[in-house]
């Protein structure tokens, strides 16, 4: 299925943008992207780990697209997984940079990651961390289209996309999906009960490891591994989804380590 999906509008990866060499690289949303001063998820992540991280995930976006997906100054669809995969693969982040300049609803962060963003060559880069779900499971995005597996509006149709595309285009990355953290909404049910319209988050959870066993690529399962719960997801949250500084430090670690482990399979 691979093969169409760089037959138009392709930019080689050879456009001139600014390099810094990066042990790994992560997209996905605020449960990463959203503190960017007090204990950073990638600065405790290159503590534990001895690796570099560019923290490329932005608040509010979703990996599927929407509605607005053709609409300029939509950042939260300009920054979904599927454009910014098309934006890594063509090297080219022109869209991005036209919905920032005309967003009002963009945080004060956006800007400079996506500089940061734009610099980036996977060639160089080690690993690729795909960390989203968390916003596709809140406004209900549909898991899968079984008429089309690459259907970009799907959960499940744009994580395809992203891993084939960007398969194409860097074949020595390591591409590692990272399903969502387990939280609950104040006055809803716990994640593993709620269902905002596309199912619950463990579902979602599910059809991502699905996928990377499709694609022979390695998953880390923040929702069901990473060590939150009903019992102690207050301890880790600041409002009950966001991370405090000490669920930072965990969900830092606990990258580190999973990322260690995958080093050492590959190196066996």
């Amino acid at each position: 299925m691979s093969g169409f999906l760089l037959l138009l509008g392709y930019r080689s990866v050879e456009a001139e943008t600014e390099d810094r060499q990066w042990d790994v690289v992560v997209i996905g949303d605020s449960i990463i992207g959203k503190e960017r001063e007090d204990g950073t998820v990638d600065g405790y992540f290159e503590e534990y780990s001895g690796m570099t991280m560019l923290n490329g995930a932005f608040g509010g976006n979703c990996a599927s697209v929407g509605e607005h997906a053709d609409r300029y100054s939509y950042n939260e669809e300009s920054l979904s997984l599927k454009s910014l995969t098309e934006a890594l693969c063509y090297r080219d982040f022109g869209v991005q940079r036209a919905d920032l300049a005309a967003s009002q609803v963009k945080r004060e962060y956006f800007d400079s990651v996506m500089e940061q963003l734009s610099g980036v060559d996977l060639r160089q880069t080690e690993i690729l961390l795909l960390a989203f779900g968390t916003n596709d499971y809140m406004v209900g995005k549909q898991l899968d289209n079984q008429e089309d597996p690459l259907d970009v509006t799907t959960y499940g149709g744009v994580l395809r996309y992203a891993v084939e595309m960007l398969k194409e285009t860097y074949p020595d990355l390591e591409i590692v999906l990272v399903t969502p953290p387990f939280f609950h909404i104040n006055g809803r049910e716990n994640c593993f009960e709620e269902d905002f319209g596309g199912g619950t988050l463990d579902q979602y959870a599910e059809l991502e490891k699905e996928i990377a066993a499709e694609y022979g690529v390695y998953v880390i399962d923040a929702l069901n591994d990473l060590g939150f719960d009903e019992t102690n997801f207050e301890e880790y949250t600041e409002d009950s989804l966001h991370l405090n500084k000490a669920g930072r430090q965990m969900y830092a670690r606990f990258l580190a380590e999973e990322i260690q482990e995958l080093t050492e399979r590959k190196s066996e």
